[in-house]
């Protein structure tokens, strides 16, 4: 009798469906130039934010896309996200007939900052100058967010960072609750 159980346990287990699982970079939000939503949950990647989860921000112009790690992320009052991304060294796409190329913009670094609202900055400096060369102009613009999620989530309420002691805590608060 136990050797019948025990086959009809394996057979059981066998047959089950493999449960999908959403550990890896997924695209939770994504925002049109005016902050409106046109993908996912901004709930979402505001709590994948104080879970201190990996983001990616992922945005596109002149034929081109990009996506980046973000570096330093903020939450606004609750409720936007910002994210910088590492300051990278400037790139000059250039077709030249039927070929494509990417080349280094020599001497110049470049940084940007996305809001999920649609703001947007960037800059670009000559590094060996150490002057602004370029940007620094505010902008609107659609961006992608995606979350890294790892393999083993932990059941952990994503609770706000900031402090108690903030001039518009009670405010902030009844937003989360």
């Amino acid at each position: 009798m136990m050797r019948l159980t025990s086959l009809l346990l394996l057979l059981f287990c066998a047959c089950q469906v493999p449960t999908t699982s959403n550990a890896g970079w997924q695209k939770v939000f994504q925002n049109d130039a005016n902050g409106k939503s046109t993908f996912g949950d901004k709930t979402k990647l505001l709590e994948a934010v104080r879970l201190g989860y990996p983001i990616r921000l992922g945005w596109g112009s002149n034929r081109v896309e990009h996506v980046a790690d973000a570096d330093f992320l903020t939450i606004f009052e609750g409720e936007e996200v910002f994210a910088q991304i590492k300051t990278i060294i400037g790139q000059a796409p250039r077709i030249d007939g039927d070929s494509l190329k990417i080349r280094f913009r020599t001497n110049n670094h470049w940084t940007k900052i996305a809001g999920t609202n649609g703001y947007s900055t960037a800059f670009m400096t000559d590094y060996l100058q150490d002057t602004m060369v370029g940007g620094g102009v505010d902008r609107y613009s659609a961006s992608t967010w995606y979350v890294l999620y790892p393999s083993h989530q932990l059941n952990i309420d994503a609770k706000p960072l900031w402090r108690e002691t903030s001039p518009n805590w009670e405010k902030w608060r009844k937003n989360v609750e």
